[in-house]
């Protein structure tokens, strides 16, 4: 982890009529109390703190020192900021009253990197328009945060060897010769590149592991000059002896027999020219005045020693595919490589864009081919980078192919068809295998995915960064747009879901209404059928009881008879009067039968004597008309029970 040097605080003695610093934590200590007791130093493992504030902590001492009244003086925050900067992490701490431009301080003098060559991204707060003054209490950040520093401008320019400090322009410029002998057990050889100036060391090592096929972990060098420690300065800035230079390479390997020399050489990037000589321990001393530069490139056609592809020729499951792109990539470009979606393009297509749009995330297709020179550096140097895997990880959906294979290139072009259009598929067919490796960038918009930006692999570490963020600004603007647009979209859906659910119910209701005044209904006329039903039968009883009870009267007396007769009328309802005649002797059950098979049954109706009032049903019915006293004649009432 980068972190910066010791730094010493300036005391309150610093000038005259300087205001104290405000109190300011460092590692649990005051700034203030350091400063009256020694100037203090911040351990070389600490996060940085402005160089105890200095430009800052005047300002907020006045701030805080003028007038009684310090409640409208802000709260100060102190803010932490992890920067990454390639393969460095720089934490900085530093309050919310300083600016961008204090930030950019701190890490030019940590990482050497002029402020005005410093590209600072990261920030949340998008809405702002952020420059050097911009004062970070206005960005509304949170306590931690991540910041990227891009400085692609930028070339390091240290003094070469003869400690001589030319132009560094010029030595950018100029075309630099290596020579390289290269030692294994089997043989040696020596290899004359020539570099540009503006290459670094660490491309010119993996161009050699491209030449040697001896991976840059297992480079094993001597002849480099001390600053080329750092890997990422340039030839014109590390000190290495122009024109010609002379290094030595060995490989750690136990074993490393040479391979035959790649017929891919012709494939160097352009402004790399390579010739191989064979010789001994001893030519290799006075190999920059023997060997002569040359300006054509090797171009012999010699096999390639086998390796293991990415994903083998004619997959068919692109799962295993993948599963296999993976593990042959881990073990070849080392530890810390992007996180690949393992499964179909159709997959990849559906967790990053074909989701809600505020969980959208970016898709990045990786398409390899082993055929270019520019896969090796890119991969090892560039897509592995710990800076570049953590943002790929965090912002992308990372889906990967191997294009080596016209079968696998084939494949891949039927599903670029499918997922992207024609055109994105042209735009991958008309790239040529030294072109390659490709990044390209899908987004989705107004709901078609479609091709953002097409990264190639000839490009630095700061680019790739760059080209990434400005892909994901962009994205995120976007996609602020479509989840106000899906959000509207979704209100009115529910509002729509609202009402249907709303008239469902009510229509629900009136079906339930309307089935229960049917059910209703069919109650009633089942009822009334049944009532029916019982009136007609107990009518047909009636009348078969009437008819029987007609049947057994006696025949009623006529005037000749010489039995003592008595003579009843019977008052019905409305009026209706029966008149017949009965012998006294008779029993009154003879002239209950006789009402009964006038319509009129006993159960429903009483037969009454009009005075005394006596209800005759209810006595014993084998009494006399004679013991009733009901002669010579008699008028009786029928009353409805």
């Amino acid at each position: 982890m980068a972190h910066l040097g010791s730094q010493e605080l300036p005391s309150d003695s610093c000038g005259p009529g300087r205001p104290p610093s405000p109190h300011l934590q460092v590692e649990g200590r005051g700034v203030q109390a350091a400063l009256v007791e020694e100037p203090f130093s911040l351990p070389l493992d600490s996060p940085v703190i402005l160089e105890a504030a200095a430009a800052g902590s005047s300002r907020l001492g006045q701030d805080m020192d003028n007038g009684p009244d310090r409640n409208n003086v802000p709260m100060l925050r102190m803010l932490h900021f992890t920067v990454e900067y390639r393969d460095k992490t720089v934490p900085v701490v530093i309050p919310d009253s300083e600016t961008v431009g204090s930030v950019k301080s701190i890490l030019e003098n940590e990482l050497k990197i002029p402020a005005d060559k410093q590209t600072i991204r990261g920030f949340r707060n998008k809405s702002v328009t952020i420059n050097d003054s911009t004062i970070l209490r206005s960005l509304d950040l949170p306590k931690e945060n991540t910041l990227y520093l891009l400085a692609p401008g930028y070339c390091d320019t240290a003094q070469n060897n003869t400690g001589e400090d030319p132009n560094i322009m010029e030595r950018l410029s100029q075309t630099f010769t290596l020579n390289i002998h290269f030692r294994n057990r089997e043989t040696s050889k020596t290899y004359q590149l020539n570099f540009p100036g503006s290459r670094t060391v660490q491309e010119v090592k993996g161009d050699v592991y491209t030449v040697t096929d001896v991976p840059m972990r297992h480079q094993v060098w001597t002849g480099w000059p001390d600053s080329a420690s750092d890997e990422t300065m340039t030839l014109a800035g590390c000190g290495v002896g122009f024109p010609c230079h002379n290094l030595t390479l060995s490989s750690s390997k136990p074993t490393d027999p040479i391979r035959p020399e790649p017929m891919r050489l012709r494939h160097l990037p352009q402004e790399v020219a390579m010739d191989v000589v064979q010789s001994s321990d001893d030519e290799f001393e006075d190999a920059h005045e023997s060997i002569p530069c040359m300006d054509d490139i090797y171009e012999e056609e010699m096999p390639l020693r086998t390796r293991e592809p990415l994903i083998p020729d004619d997959v068919e499951d692109e799962r295993t595919a993948l599963e296999h792109f993976s593990m042959v990539f881990n073990n070849r470009y080392g530890e810390t490589p992007p996180v690949f979606y393992i499964g179909s393009l159709d997959g990849a297509v559906k967790e990053a864009l074909h989701v809600k749009a505020r969980d959208r995330k970016l898709l990045a297709v990786y398409l390899h081919h082993d055929g270019s020179i520019l896969s090796n550096v890119f991969c090892s140097q560039i897509l592995c980078a710990e800076s570049v895997a953590s943002y790929l990880s965090s912002n992308y959906v990372t889906w990967a192919w191997d294009v080596t294979h016209e079968s696998n290139k084939a494949r891949l072009l039927t599903m670029c068809t499918q997922h992207f259009g024609s055109m994105a598929a042209n735009t991958v067919r008309n790239f040529k295998a030294d072109q390659f490796p490709l990044l390209l960038i899908i987004t989705r918009t107004r709901g078609t995915n479609e091709v953002f930006t097409v990264i190639q692999g000839n490009i630095s570490l700061d680019e790739l960064m760059t080209s990434l963020i400005n892909a994901v600004d962009v994205f995120v603007e976007q996609q602020k747009t479509e989840i106000l647009e899906e959000d509207e979209r979704d209100e009115r859906e529910q509002v729509k879901w609202e009402q249907d659910r709303a008239y469902q119910e009510s229509l629900a209701v009136d079906r339930a209404k309307e089935d229960t005044k049917r059910r209703e209904e069919e109650t009633r006329l089942f009822k009334e059928m049944e009532e029916e039903r019982q009136r007609h039968q107990e009518a047909q009883e009636k009348e078969a009881i009437r008819l029987s009870l007609a049947d057994q009267l006696p025949s009623e007396p006529g005037s000749n008879c010489t039995d003592p007769v008595s003579v009843l009328r019977i008052r019905g309802p409305g009026g209706k009067m029966l008149t017949r005649r009965f012998r006294i002797k008779d029993c009154i059950q003879v002239v209950l039968n006789y009402v009964s098979s006038q319509g009129f049954h006993i159960d429903e109706y009483k037969v009454l004597t009009t005075y005394p009032r006596k209800d005759l049903t209810a006595i014993q019915s084998d009494v006399t008309l004679e013991e009733l006293k009901l002669y010579p004649q008699e008028t009786l009432i029928l009353e409805q029970r």
